[in-house]
C-alpha cells in the first residue's frame, strides 16, 4: 500500500515520536507531509523516508488548541488542502496523524478522492480544545474513513463528542524496546554524576511542558521531599514559553535550586530514565496515552502516575506502577515516598512493569494492527461507514 503521511507539526512530540515509528514500518511505499520544517524533518531522512513540506499560513499556524479560527484561515485552508490533494494523487491512503492534519486532509480528499484515515492522539473534551477546534474534530470525524486511536479514554471521548463508533480502532503506541533496560548499574550511576546530581534519591519527569502536564505540581511536591532530586526534560512545543519561565522561577521561589535540574528536550530518554530512582508523570487532565509511563517500565524503573486516561490502561496499581489523584501534591509526594522507602517492592514493581510494557507495547504488534486496520475494505470517499449524528 502506497501511504501519503501527513502531520501539522515538525516538532517532536508524542504523536511525532508515535509517527516515527509507524512510517518506518511502510518507508519503501510511503512519503510524509509536515506544514512546517524541523526536528521532524531530519529525523525521517535519516530513516530514509521520502519528506515534503507544505508551507501552512501563519493564520493557520498560529491557531492553538483554545483559539478561535480566523476566518481569514479559510482561504489557506483551501489552498493547503488543493496542495496536498496533488502530492496524495500517487497514494492509496491519506494518513493523518494529528487534529490540523486530519481537517485538512479531509478537505483534500474531496479532490483526490483519496481516503482518509485519521490517528487520533488526542482526548475531545473542552478541558483540552476550544469550541472551534471541537467542531473541526466533528467534521473531521464525520470525514474519515477509519478512525485510529491511541486509547480507550481517547475513543471513549471521541464517542461521547461525535456519537461515532463504527470503524473506530484501538492501536497503542509501540516502542523500540530493544533500547530501554541496557544499561548497568555503573553507567547508570555515570550518567548521574554527569548530569550534576548525587546519590541522593533522583526522580524523572519527562515531556513537553506545558500547564496540563503538570510540572507545577511535581515541584510543589519535591517541596514535601527535602532529601529528593528532581530532573524535568522536555521544552515547551506550542506557545506555552510563558509556563516554562513559571516553572523556573518556582524552583528559586521554593528553594529548590540545589536539587531540580531542567534538561531540554532530549533523544536519549532511556539512558536518562536509567539514571533515575523513580519516573513521574504529573497530568492534571486527562492524559490521552502517556508515552513517558511505557518508557519509564521498559527501562525497568517504578512509575507514578497520575490516575487519569491511558495510564489507567497501562498501570496495574501497586503491581506495575502506582497511580495517585491528579493535581494532588500530597498523594503525589507519598506515592513518590512510598516507592523510595520500599526500594524491594519498588524493584520488583519495576520488574514487572517492563514484563508487561514488553508484552503489550512492542513494534512488532503495532505493525500487525496496523496492516489489519489498513487493509480493511473503505467505502467511497465522503461516504464512510458512520453511526454518527451531525
Amino acid at each position: 500500500m502506497k501511504i501519503l503521511f501527513v502531520d501539522q507539526t515538525a516538532k517532536l512530540g508524542g504523536g511525532e515520536l508515535a509517527l516515527l515509528e509507524i512510517v518506518k514500518h511502510y518507508r519503501t511505499e510511503s512519503k510524509v507531509i509536515l506544514f512546517e520544517d524541523g526536528p521532524l524533518v531530519s529525523e525521517l531522512q535519516q530513516r530514509d523516508v521520502p519528506v515534503g513540506i507544505i508551507k501552512s499560513a501563519q493564520s493557520i499556524s498560529c491557531i492553538r488548541r483554545s483559539s478561535r479560527i480566523p476566518l481569514t484561515s479559510v482561504a489557506a485552508m483551501v489552498k493547503m488542502a488543493r496542495d496536498l490533494a496533488v502530492e496524495a494523487k500517487d497514494f492509496d491512503y491519506i494518513f493523518a496523524n494529528s487534529q490540523k492534519a486530519g481537517l485538512l486532509s479531509v478537505l483534500a480528499s474531496h479532490l483526490s478522492k483519496k481516503p482518509v484515515i485519521w490517528y487520533l492522539h488526542d482526548i475531545l473534551t473542552s478541558e483540552h480544545f476550544g469550541r472551534a477546534q471541537l467542531f473541526a474534530a466533528k467534521y473531521t470525524a464525520r470525514r474519515s474513513n477509519q478512525i485510529l486511536v491511541n486509547s480507550e479514554a481517547t475513543r471513549d471521548s471521541l464517542i461521547a463528542l461525535t456519537s461515532r463508533e463504527k470503524d473506530v480502532h484501538l492501536v497503542y503506541n509501540a516502542f523500540d524496546t530493544a533500547t530501554y533496560g541496557r544499561s548497568s548499574k555503573a553507567e547508570n550511576a555515570n550518567t548521574r554524576r554527569q548530569l550534576g546530581f548525587d546519590k541522593r534519591p533522583l526522580v524523572g519527569l519527562f515531556g513537553r511542558l506545558a500547564p496540563w502536564k503538570g510540572q507545577d505540581v511535581f515541584l510543589r511536591a519535591l517541596t514535601q521531599m527535602p532529601a529528593v532530586q528532581g530532573m524535568i526534560v522536555g521544552s515547551p512545543l506550542f506557545g506555552e514559553d510563558t509556563y516554562a519561565e513559571s516553572l523556573r522561577r518556582d524552583v528559586h521561589d521554593f528553594g529548590l535550586s540545589e536539587r531540580v535540574k531542567f534538561l531540554d528536550f532530549q533523544k536519549d530518554i532511556p539512558s536518562l530514565m536509567g539514571a533515575c530512582d523513580v519516573v513521574a508523570h504529573t497530568s492534571i487532565a486527562p492524559e490521552p496515552f502517556g508515552r513517558v509511563v511505557v518508557e519509564g517500565m521498559l527501562a525497568g524503573k517504578p512509575v507514578v502516575a497520575s490516575q487519569t486516561g491511558g495510564p489507567n490502561e497501562i498501570i496495574e496499581h501497586g503491581v506495575t506502577g502506582v497511580l495517585y489523584a491528579p493535581g494532588d501534591v500530597q498523594a503525589l509526594s507519598h506515592s513518590v515516598m512510598s516507592v523510595i522507602d520500599n526500594p524491594e517492592a519498588a524493584a520488583t514493581m519495576g520488574r514487572c512493569g517492563r514484563e508487561s510494557a514488553l508484552r503489550r507495547f512492542s513494534l512488532e504488534g503495532m505493525y500487525t494492527r496496523l496492516d489489519e486496520v489498513i487493509q480493511v475494505p473503505l467505502q467511497t470517499v465522503g461516504h464512510p461507514i458512520l453511526s454518527t449524528s451531525p
